[in-house]
């Protein structure tokens, strides 16, 4: 007899899911803060209650909340399919970040019993689901265990979610990685006004948030602009743990971007220019000295006492935070951290009338020229992007002093926009040099640095295309007012142009100080090159030569053991000699290839190890490599005898270093894969040497940077264990054209100085 079937399901099928699925606690909270996140919510506070049998976790959040068919559909039915259909959020547009149907199940993973009260935005009423999660045990099918839902007056707009019957305790270590486990999703910077005791009030931030286009496209499921719909600009999320305290009934933060990222920051700096354009700053906050009261300041005018005000720029407030990135000057359980943040979100960014605009800020946009002033050492204190975290806003309801562009990407590059750029880098660098000084270390390579060329390139660039739209809108709609504003537009141009002259004029006269350097160098380097080319076609001759008398001098002498001891000593010297002159001669002619491709860092340590090896034998050096088994570690094209260079350098200084130094010689090289956040090849050369003082750090990859002067041909092995300041220049050179950076780090145990090596890894091909 036929007879049709269907699968039942054991309730305890949540239980196996809820602790199988979500095996640790901080992921299933982790969860349930990533449902707020997909619910288009701009916050969500979560707060620990209670402690024992009365502890509960509570998550509130003030997103889209759920309709009664939502809620059925989104928590009650198992492996739905809600998030597939709509992989984007209705409000924002957001990427959904929660996993597929794992929110239910981390409520489960955190306690016996669950409560959620959601409210839609459209809804009269609220909605309270209770589940007893203690009820889906074995025996029960899924069916025969029931929860409650009903209606309640209307709470607040969103979703509050209250577990108890805690499985766990909950430490404030675990609160901080749960923390951690939501940053990417976190806007880091304010989506408000930021003027000091002011507020736009509501109808004029309603005329801003339109004249400032918070519609955009929506994105369809490809990721493609749809043709119709349009959704709000997405005004950040934030997190926030909260403690109760039970003795006395207040609540303490746990964690939070305040906590865990902007306390931990060594300087506040401030800017404000009021409505009539007078600029001020100060430093409101700083680790290494006293703060600094509000002063005026002018770009143009940066050591006067009493700077003249601006003549378009008014109504512009700015707070940045400034960090230098060193490991002694951070805690060590948070240097990583804020470490990975500012690389990817570092920088100032630009609200116009409380609203982000686009680029200014975004990774990889140098508005201000930070990165390139300070890649070209014009400052020589940590002075990029990813030393700052802070908003510069611009208050222009009418968009009379800023406007967009008519691509809606950036701003009019007319004259009140260089003003404030110009004014922010001003105040910026004006503060590090302060902050310097506080530390007593040098800030500057040379006479002030003027603005970088390719800033003064690129508004010239996009003075010409604003005057290029405006005839072009023109052409479309002829009026007196178009008219105008192309005369306008142009006559921007021209004094964008002209200011662009000026700095090309000072770029010639610094690039002719760089082609001196060059040829100094290349003419060195062919020096080098020919010298070890001369040497290993003399060693080849000597070698035959060496062997023939070391041969008949042993057999003369075979009675003599002081001097066959001898003997084979300098027998073993010539060896170490010779092999270190075959890598150097190795070197010397990998240098003549022009074309770059990705070389392989595991291999140029393997051979930079058997080509010095002997030698650092003969020197009572113990050299340790530690490399990964099976990862040839490719980097992103580079000449091939560039890494050798590197290694060479970081060698010679340590053999230096540790002829100072009376410890045992010892030289670790380590080489791995790190994200930080993005993927980086990481390799660190560590030795025993004297070390390298912390105040010298920023400062031992400028060029001709030395500590010590060179010793009479005479001295000793030590006196001449010294450098021309070069070295470490070039080494920094080579790395920041391949995309990397060098720096030097704190060493591990047993070492006195580190150099950590990043670079990028090869891209392969899809």
């Amino acid at each position: 007899m036929k007879q049709q079937l269907s699968f039942e399901t054991d309730a305890a099928i949540v239980t196996r899911l809820g602790r199988e699925l979500v095996a640790r606690q901080e992921t299933a909270l982790v969860e349930l803060v990533k449902n707020g996140f997909d619910a288009d919510a701009t916050e969500v506070n979560v707060r620990f209650v209670g402690s024992g049998d009365c502890a509960a976790i509570e998550i509130r959040d003030n997103g889209s909340g759920m309709t009664r068919d939502e809620l059925i559909a989104g928590f009650l039915r198992l492996a739905g399919d809600g998030k597939v259909r709509a992989p984007r959020s209705p409000r924002f547009n957001r990427q959904r970040a929660g996993r597929k149907g794992i929110g239910r199940f981390a409520t489960q993973r955190l306690g016996d019993h669950l409560s959620l009260v959601t409210s839609g935005a459209s809804s009269d009423s609220s909605l309270r689901l209770t589940v007893n999660w203690t009820q889906f045990v074995a025996g029960k099918t899924l069916a025969d265990v029931k929860v409650d839902l009903e209606e309640i007056p209307r709470d607040r707009d969103g979703t509050f979610v209250r577990i108890t019957g805690l499985r766990d305790a909950w430490t404030d270590a675990q609160i901080r990685r749960c923390w951690r486990g939501v940053l990417a999703l976190q806007q880091p910077f304010p989506v408000k006004p930021i003027s000091p005791g002011q507020e736009l009030n509501p109808a004029v931030a309603s005329e801003a948030h339109a004249a400032s286009h918070s519609l955009s496209p929506k994105l369809d499921s490809d990721g493609t602009a749809s043709k119709h719909e349009t959704v709000e600009v997405d005004p950040g999320f934030e997190v926030k743990f909260v403690r109760d305290d039970e003795q006395y009934g207040d609540e303490s933060v746990v964690a939070d971007l305040q906590t865990e990222i902007l306390n931990h920051l060594h300087v506040v700096v401030e800017l404000k220019v009021d409505s009539a354009g007078e600029a001020s700053w100060c430093i409101a906050k700083n680790r290494f000295g006293k703060s600094r009261d509000w002063t005026r300041i002018h770009a143009e005018h940066r050591d006067s006492r009493n700077p003249p005000s601006y003549e378009h720029i008014k109504n512009v407030w700015m707070k940045t935070y400034y960090v230098i990135l060193l490991p002694e000057l951070l805690p060590s359980l948070v240097f990583s951290r804020i470490r990975d943040v500012l690389s990817e979100s570092g920088g100032v960014r630009l609200y116009r009338n409380g609203f982000r605009v686009i680029p200014y800020g975004e990774p990889g946009d140098d508005w201000l020229g930070l990165d390139e002033k300070y890649a070209k050492r014009s400052v020589l204190v940590p002075a990029a992007n990813r030393n700052f975290f802070g908003v510069v806003e611009v208050n222009d309801p009418a968009g009379e002093t800023f406007d967009e562009n008519t691509s809606r990407e950036g701003l009019i590059q007319n004259p009140a926009f260089l003003e404030l750029r110009a004014l922010i880098s001003a105040v910026l660098e004006t503060a590090v040099i302060c902050i310097s000084d506080d530390r007593g270390t040098k800030a500057r390579a040379g006479s002030r640095p003027t603005a970088s060329l390719k800033g003064s390139l690129d508004a010239v660039v996009d003075a010409l295309k604003s005057v290029e739209e405006a005839a072009k809108e023109s052409m479309r709609e002829p009026s007196s007012g178009a008219t105008e504003l192309v005369v306008a537009q142009a006559t921007n141009a021209v004094l964008v142009a002209e200011a662009a002259k000026v700095e090309m004029q000072a770029a010639e006269a610094r690039l002719a100080d760089e082609k001196s350097m060059l040829r100094y160098l290349a003419t060195l380097g062919m020096t080098t090159a020919e010298f070890s080319h001369e040497t290993g076609m003399t060693f080849d001759a000597f070698r035959i030569d060496f062997e023939c008398v070391f041969s008949a001098a042993t057999d003369a002498q075979a009675s003599n053991p002081l001097f066959l001891e001898q003997a084979h000593r300098a027998h073993s010297m010539l060896s170490r000699l010779d092999t270190l002159t075959s890598y150097l001669n190795a070197l010397a002619a990998a240098r003549s290839a022009r074309s770059m491709s990705p070389v392989s860092l595991t291999k140029s340590v393997k051979d930079f190890e058997r080509g010095v090896r002997l030698q650092a034998e003969s020197q009572s050096i113990s050299l340790t490599v530690d490399l990964p088994a099976f990862d040839p570690m490719f980097t992103s094209p580079m000449h091939p005898a560039e890494l050798a260079s590197i290694l060479l350098n970081f060698y010679t200084n340590a053999v230096k270093a540790m002829k100072r130094s009376k410890a045992a010689r010892r030289v670790l090289i380590v080489a791995d894969r790190v994200e930080l956040p993005e993927s980086r090849l990481r390799l660190r050369f560590c030795d025993t040497g004297d070390g390298i003082p912390e105040v010298l750090r920023e400062r031992v990859f400028d060029a001709f940077f030395t500590t010590r002067v060179a010793a009479p041909s005479g001295e000793t092995d030590i006196k001449h264990a010294t450098g021309t300041g070069l070295g470490l220049w070039i080494v920094s050179q080579i790395v920041s054209n391949v995309g990397g950076e060098v720096l030097v780090t704190d060493p591990p145990q047993g070492f006195s100085t580190c150099f950590e090596l990043l670079l990028q890894p090869e891209v392969e091909d899809d």
